[in-house]
């Protein structure tokens, strides 16, 4: 009997062990989460990327991590839960790189997340960044291209076509060494568009950023010399600011130049211009050049805003019908806000090389003299046609100037004629044949 209890304790104290054995792996069981079996990419950008997984029904959620090519150690990108939530949007990747993603599964515990012991692994490479492109006409029939370089390109592609339909457009490939690209033999006074993109190579495949916004540009044309001129004999362009004005002065300088038959540049006040709409058109009718002086000239310097340019630059074709074909900074005082401006407005910008003061003394003998006891070939001369004593200096300076053999010709035509080509818009000429690179 007494055996037969002892036989009884074993048996129960192996029963106990296996159920501990049991209970055991039950709570080991209980710990463990399955591995997620798969992961794809869905879609790809420049900065990120969206993944989706299969679902594993033992899980609280998933955790996403990422390791680029760069680098050495993988890094949690993002933690999903709900074992239902098998898609991720990941942001800020890098552009152009290339990523090892992997997913796994987890289980919430107090100690901490338990995750599962493989990881679901996926390749990707984001794409190249959206470029920034500018477009400019520096000459006749030529486009000017300029980006953002991307160091991590393989090259851009290029398009272009005369309005806007890209259907018909034409493509070039740029290397990826460049950042610029010069297009020939285009219609000149036509509007082309262009956009561009940039591209990595994966294996024999091309892997496309987004297109650009797109640019307009407006194809130059060359600046016809009229008939009258000629190349090799002395030439000059006389210049009036800051007008036209309230007064005869104007219109007096008109009747001048209309009467010898002459060319000069008025750099206008858009406010002014907008007044002045028949003056305006005078001066058109005459073959004068037509430029900014901003809107209201009442900044100066780093105080000049774009809009002040633009904005001059509407109402004078609102007056006039025609836009501003240069610009003069007010007070000479220039800086590379303009010159950004100018190239995309496509107006070269005009200093001056001859200052008559006229301004400041208000003395027809003083304008007059300053004029014929310092003029050479080439000069671009300042005046003011709002003030009555410039306009009687150059009833008396115009036809002294015409007997000396000088050609008053425009800004562009003297550039022109000096250099055999056009200027170019965001440059700034001192004279013919001189840049004036510094700025105030």
């Amino acid at each position: 009997m007494k055996g037969l209890k002892i036989r009884a304790f074993g048996l129960a104290a192996v029963v106990v062990v296996i159920i501990s054995a049991m209970i055991a792996l039950g709570a080991v069981q209980s710990n463990s989460v399955a591995d997620v079996k798969s992961a794809k990419v869905d879609s790809v950008n420049s900065t990120g990327a969206t993944l989706s997984w299969s679902k594993v029904s033992s899980a609280d959620g998933y955790m996403i991590y990422a390791k680029s090519v760069e680098s050495s150690e993988y890094k949690l990108m993002d933690t999903v839960q709900g074992k239902s939530n098998t898609t991720v949007e990941l942001k800020n990747l890098e552009q152009a790189t290339q990523y090892d993603m992997c997913v796994s599964a987890y289980k919430s515990k107090k100690k901490g997340n338990v995750e599962s012991e493989t990881k679901a692994t996926v390749n990707l490479c984001t794409l190249p960044a959206q470029m920034e492109l500018t477009a400019s006409s520096p000459d006749a029939g030529v486009m000017s291209l300029k980006w953002n370089k991307n160091d991590r390109a393989a090259g851009y592609q290029l398009q272009y076509v005369a309005g806007d339909d890209f259907g018909s457009a034409k493509t070039v490939d740029v290397a990826a060494k460049n950042s610029k690209k010069s297009i020939k033999k285009l219609k000149a006074k036509s509007t082309y568009s262009i956009r561009a993109r940039a591209y990595l190579m994966q294996d024999a495949d091309r892997l496309y950023g987004p297109w650009s916004k797109v640019s307009q540009v407006k194809i130059a044309e060359r600046i016809k010399m009229p008939s009258n001129i000629d190349k090799s004999k002395p030439m000059i362009a006389l210049t009036f600011d800051d007008g036209p004005g309230y007064n005869s002065a104007s219109d007096d300088i008109v009747d001048v130049l209309k009467k010898y038959n002459a060319k000069a540049t008025f750099f206008m006040v858009g406010v002014n211009a907008k007044d002045h709409p028949n003056n305006l058109k005078r001066k058109i009718k005459l073959g004068c050049q037509i430029g900014n002086h901003t809107y209201n000239h009442g900044s100066y310097g780093s105080n000049v805003t774009a809009e002040d340019i633009s904005k001059a630059s509407e109402v004078i074709y609102q007056a006039c019908g025609q836009y501003p074909t240069a610009f003069r900074s007010t007070g000479g005082n220039t800086t590379s806000l303009m010159r950004t401006e100018c190239k995309n407005e496509n107006m070269p910008l005009y200093y001056w090389s001859l200052d008559t003061q006229d301004w400041k003394y208000r003395d027809v003998d003083h304008i007059y003299n300053a004029v014929m006891d310092n003029v050479s070939d080439g000069d671009i001369i300042l005046m003011h046609e709002i003030y009555p004593t410039t306009a009687e200096a150059v009833k008396k300076m115009v036809p002294d100037l015409i007997k000396r053999g000088y050609q008053l010709v425009t800004c562009d035509e003297l550039v022109a004629a000096k250099t055999g080509k056009n200027p170019q818009p965001g440059t700034q000429y001192l004279n013919a044949t001189t840049i004036k690179n510094k700025t105030s």
